[in-house]
């Protein structure tokens, strides 16, 4: 794994790498663990190349070089989570989180604020202004987590199907905090 980003979560012992395609095993590896989250959103286990897909997944107008994965590794050198982003996505001032999720035995624990805040704190470094990010109406919990950490509702998406599910999202905002 060659990385040129990362950085620490404050007061503990992980770590967050910028992951590239040849890291797709271990983020596949993940992915598994949290079967519980693709059975929410898509109504059926995480698929085979889904990682993979995940490397390669864009909005519109956006390239690869706008895509960022990040890793959340413990001290063990193995990966309990994920985020992943786009700069300046919607806007030039924006930065997009389309996914964050950290293993089962990691959440609940303070773990996923750090990560989040420690991401901010670097994409406060980028110039971002705001982060943006959507939540499936169907999760509650993500929901909560979000608005605890100062997101808020700027609109409701309408319904888009996921796998075998269809969904509304929260579409909410943030302002970086720089420092």
């Amino acid at each position: 794994m060659s990385n040129s980003i990362q950085f620490e979560l404050p007061n503990s012992e992980y770590i967050v790498k910028k992951l590239n395609p040849s890291d797709a095993i271990i983020l596949q590896h993940l992915y598994e663990q949290c079967t519980d989250y693709a059975l929410l959103s898509d109504g059926h286990p995480f698929v085979a190349s889904a990682a993979d897909d995940e490397f390669l997944a864009l909005p519109n107008g956006k390239n690869l070089e706008e895509k960022f994965i990040f890793g959340l590794f413990n001290s063990h050198n193995s990966l309990i989570g994920v985020l992943e982003t786009i700069r300046h996505y919607p806007d030039e001032q924006s930065w997009w989180i389309g996914l964050m999720m950290l293993a089962p035995e990691y959440r609940a624990k303070g773990n996923g604020s750090q990560f989040y805040k420690a991401y901010e704190k670097w994409v406060a470094q980028q110039k971002a202004q705001f982060v943006f990010l959507a939540v499936l109406e169907e999760n509650q919990l993500g929901f909560d987590f979000w608005q605890k950490l100062g997101f808020e509702v700027v609109r409701i998406a309408p319904p888009q199907q996921f796998g075998n599910k269809v969904h509304r999202r929260y579409v909410m905002q943030r302002q970086v905090i720089d420092g």
